[in-house]
């Protein structure tokens, strides 16, 4: 095989699997994530059609993070040293083994770094390897099962968890936001202000957007929750779709309770060539790019994802093509506004509200966490094998619509030629000087977005963010919230008590 560019780095196995089909296929009713991270390897390393001597070729193993490292623990314990748990399992013996950071971006964001160290020749081949396993925590529990997935090292790993793995600060658990969907909920109501969109009118077209995406989960084998759910039913009551909070239904949210685990296999065109793999199994990383922006709380526009505005033209100007020029694209859809906000950062190109996700999304497909995108990836070398007369897009997604990482993938290599220049350096976009950190004020104010949970008998105290008298930004709490009312722009009292803003709507 004569190939222009040896060191352009290319995806050349792609596997996934779920606890269905391990316990369809080997019994296992209780899958570790160790029993599903070696499980799609294995798939991914069938998928390049030379297992036994790509397999002896894998210098490096990189295992996204764990939600049960990533600050919500379970009983059951898991691997002193994850990535060296699923090597052994698959029979690899990599020589270095990296353990990823917390936040849905990361499955991108460390290929991007990869495919230039591949280039570089630090490895002739490496594995991303990702996998959840909640749902068999929550049905042990429920069933009382006793489990055990400890297991001591017995060789040294590279952390890759940052100072910014962080999701939400105490400022803002303080005021109520104690969850994803009342922090994204808090992002999907300034979107709705900023488009000056009624309640019912944006419900509408969120139910809209997750109808499409509910069609495409029912094409995908491993699909946790597959179902053609209409926009009418995302809308009401039936099958368990009960409300959250104000914006959201249960169904409008991530499901974590899956048993998932996918991987993607790394290398250059030469060494593909060299093990025999047929050309048209290759995938070829065109570019890459990374941002992040400060916490919630320390923005001073929660209506639009900074992030997305930086890393998407990045991308697609190193890539040499425009959002038009697009064809698959995966975007991580923990929520509704994580979607719609892409749309945005991407001019909302002419396209169907289905072709913005590949797998159906993290309400249907189901929500592996910080190992999302890996599916995605999955998907999009698939598609692109199957029609790679387009590039495509992986947007994913980390924290509160705070830190972004974007590949474009095309079935081609790079007219000219691969270099790291592909992958623009990660942008870090500081806080504004005007916001104050954990800003607390005694005075008057207005509601600019809220998020308002909803529990089995009543509402909750509402969380609100605020605009000051100075014009500045600030978070605070609602504790008696009027019946069925738009909050955006009421005007509040505010008291600062107990290190909360305690609203107070004024009479």
């Amino acid at each position: 095989m004569a190939l222009a560019d040896k060191k352009a780095p290319v995806l050349i196995g792609v596997g996934e699997t779920s606890g269905r089909k391990l316990k369809q296929s080997q019994g296992l009713e209780w899958p570790s994530t160790v029993d599903l991270a070696s499980a799609a390897i294995r798939e991914a390393l069938a998928d390049s059609g030379a297992a036994e001597k790509l397999a002896a070729s894998i210098g490096c193993l990189l295992s996204i993070r764990l939600f049960h490292d990533s600050g919500l623990p379970h009983d059951f314990g898991s691997p002193e040293n994850h990535p060296e748990a699923v090597a052994t399992a698959s029979g690899l013996n990599p020589a270095t083994l990296l353990y990823g950071d917390v936040g849905g971006q990361s499955p991108q964001k460390h290929l991007n770094k990869l495919a230039c160290q591949v280039h570089a020749g630090e490895y002739k081949a490496v594995i991303l390897s990702s996998a959840e396993n909640v749902g068999t925590v929550k049905r042990a529990r429920r069933s009382g099962h006793q489990l055990d997935w400890n297991q001591p090292a017995t060789r040294a790993m590279t952390d890759l968890k940052t100072d910014e793995d962080k999701m939400l600060t105490a400022y803002e658990w303080r005021q109520g936001i104690i969850s994803m969907p009342m922090a994204y909920g808090i992002v999907e109501n300034a979107r709705r202000a900023r488009l000056g969109m009624d309640r019912d009118s944006y419900a509408q077209s969120m139910a809209e957007l997750w109808e499409a995406f509910a069609g495409v989960s029912l094409t995908r084998e491993h699909a946790q929750f597959a179902r053609q759910w209409t926009a009418e039913e995302l809308l009401a009551d039936d099958h368990g779709n009960y409300r959250l909070n104000d914006p959201y239904r249960r169904w409008m949210v991530a499901q974590d309770a899956v048993e998932l685990g996918a991987a993607v296999i790394l290398t250059t065109a030469g060494h593909a060539a060299d093990l025999g793999i047929a050309e048209d199994k290759m995938i070829y990383l065109h570019s890459g790019a990374d941002a992040s922006v400060p916490l919630m709380s320390l923005q001073d526009d929660l209506s639009v994802s900074p992030a997305m505005q930086v890393a998407f033209p990045k991308a697609m100007d190193l890539a040499e093509i425009e959002a038009n020029d697009l064809g698959p694209i995966d975007i991580y859809s923990c929520f509704p506004v994580a979607v719609s906000l892409a749309m945005d950062a991407l001019g909302s190109p002419d396209r169907s509200l289905a072709s913005y996700t590949l797998t159906g999304g993290l309400s249907f497909f189901g929500g592996p966490g910080n190992s999302y995108s890996a599916h995605g990836m999955v998907a999009l070398v698939e598609a692109l094998r199957k029609d790679g007369g387009k590039p495509g897009m992986i947007s994913a997604n980390g924290g509160v619509i705070n830190k972004e990482s974007v590949g474009i993938y095309a079935a081609q290599p790079v007219a000219g030629g691969w270099s790291p220049e592909r992958i623009a350096a990660p942008v870090r976009i500081p806080k504004p000087d005007h916001v104050k950190p954990d800003h607390y004020f005694n005075g008057k104010a207005v509601i600019k977005s809220y998020a308002m949970p909803y529990g089995k008998a009543s509402r909750g105290a509402a969380s609100v963010w605020l605009q000051d008298e100075q014009g500045l930004p600030a978070i605070g709490i609602l504790p008696d919230t009027p019946e069925d009312t738009d909050l955006i722009g009421l005007a509040v009292d505010v008291t600062t008590a107990d290190e909360r803003n305690i609203a107070k709507l004024s009479g």
